[in-house]
């Protein structure tokens, strides 16, 4: 029994080392390089112009500047840090449906709308494993 205990007890350890180490580390990319990929993948989606791309480029770059800065803020100040976040996206937003076509500013809504569909998504799933949890609680239980 106790040779039984023990490797199921190793075969436990052992396979939780393993999972651990299964997810590499992702780099943090500079502001240069975020604004970079931004501009290109709009670039690829809308067919931007050159003069279109410099100055997309150039309004990314500003908003992952300001993005690096509220993320570098402490825990309490971050809803105020989100707030203003949510202020300067759009505001940039705005500033890129400025320089687009009107054909253009309507693919670029509907890439906006697939993101904000991704996001609810995404964030359903989360919310969703985050109550089958709390079902689950013996506190959940002694309520029922």
């Amino acid at each position: 029994m106790k040779k039984i205990i023990f490797t199921a007890l190793l075969f436990m350890g052992l396979a939780t080392a393993g999972f651990s180490q299964d997810r590499p580390q992702r780099e943090k990319k500079t502001p240069e390089e975020r604004a970079q990929l931004m501009t290109d993948h709009l670039a690829k989606k809308l067919s931007l112009s050159d003069k279109q791309k410099s100055e997309i480029y150039k309004i990314n770059l500003d908003r992952a500047k300001e993005m690096d800065k509220s993320m570098a803020k402490t825990s309490a100040e971050r809803k105020q840090a989100f707030e203003q976040q949510k202020k300067q996206f759009e505001a940039s937003d705005e500033k890129i449906n400025k320089v687009l076509t009107d054909d253009q500013k309507k693919t670029y809504a509907e890439l906006k709308a697939q993101r904000m569909e991704k996001m609810k998504a995404h964030k359903g799933d989360f919310r969703k494993k985050g109550r089958s949890k709390k079902a689950d609680s013996p506190e959940a239980k002694s309520e029922s």
